[in-house]
C-alpha cells in the first residue's frame, strides 16, 4: 500500500512525455487529466503511451517469468 501523498514517478514521467509530444506544459496535462480542462489530443497521447507501456510490460513478463 502506498503512503498518502507519495509521488507516482511512472505517471509523472508519462505526464512529462505527453507534454513534450503535444507541446503543452506538464501542468496543462495535469489539468486535462483532472477534467479541469478539455484537450482530446492530450488525452489520446497520454492513454496511448499508457497502453503501449502496459503492452510492453506484459510482453516482457511472458519472456521473463518471475516466480
Amino acid at each position: 500500500m502506498e503512503k498518502k501523498g507519495t509521488r507516482d514517478t511512472v505517471r509523472a514521467a508519462r505526464i512529462k512525455r505527453t507534454a513534450e509530444i503535444v507541446g503543452v506544459s506538464e501542468r496543462q496535462v495535469q489539468r486535462v487529466l483532472s477534467a479541469d480542462r478539455e484537450n482530446d489530443k492530450v488525452l489520446t497521447v497520454f492513454f496511448t503511451l499508457e497502453e503501449g507501456e502496459n503492452k510492453l510490460i506484459q510482453e516482457v513478463k511472458k519472456l521473463v517469468p518471475i516466480n
